[in-house]
């Protein structure tokens, strides 16, 4: 008890203490290299192949590097996009929504449930505590997520967090600046 997780392939979820969570007070740890771009041509995958389909088939279908598909479709499940049934992929009403939706509305479907993915729900939180965050913050929030792949993830993190358009860094690169931050939930004063 009270040493750190790692973060590893086989262990994205990992336990975040003190950030008002969903029912298993678990969130997901954003794969360093899933990008929006294959979390919504899974979408659009299942939506042009109908309901149903075995996740085997997907990766052959998609031509993804097989070792990413899991990884897409655990950012799916977590932002409420797909669930598994029986072994099949099925998308759910919102990632129904988002799959048919224009590019606004996927972004506001996105950011509903964005918070649900680490470490864009403790740099939304930082945000909404201090109106900005300096690169140097924004780079030891996400060396705590990453040791190992740092610069990808960073890199990644600031794609997320500029398509749904929740943050980016300025012209100077110097700080993250919030675009749209999403409301803070209510919760018992500590």
């Amino acid at each position: 008890m009270g040493q750190p997780l790692r973060i590893s392939a086989s262990s994205l979820v990992q336990v975040v203490k003190g950030v008002d969570q969903s029912d298993s007070g678990r969130k997901l740890v954003l794969p360093p290299d899933v990008t929006p771009d294959h979390v919504l041509g899974l979408l659009e995958l299942l939506r042009s192949l109908g309901s149903g389909i075995d996740s085997m088939y997907v990766g052959d279908a998609i031509g993804e590097d097989v070792q990413m598909l899991p990884h897409a479709i655990d950012v799916a499940e977590a932002l409420e996009l797909v669930a598994q049934k029986g072994g099949n992929l099925e998308l759910t009403e919102r990632g129904k929504r988002v799959a048919a939706g224009n590019p606004k509305t996927v972004k506001h479907l996105l950011r509903e449930v964005a918070l649900k993915l680490e470490p864009i729900a403790e740099v939304v939180e930082r945000l909404r505590r201090k109106g900005e965050l300096l690169v140097e913050e924004f780079e030891s929030i996400i060396r705590k997520y990453y040791p190992s792949r740092f610069e990808e993830a960073m890199q990644n993190v600031l794609v997320w967090g500029a398509y749904l358009g929740l943050f980016k860094m300025d012209e100077d690169d110097e700080k993250i600046l919030p675009i749209r931050l999403p409301h803070a939930k209510k919760s018992e004063p500590a």
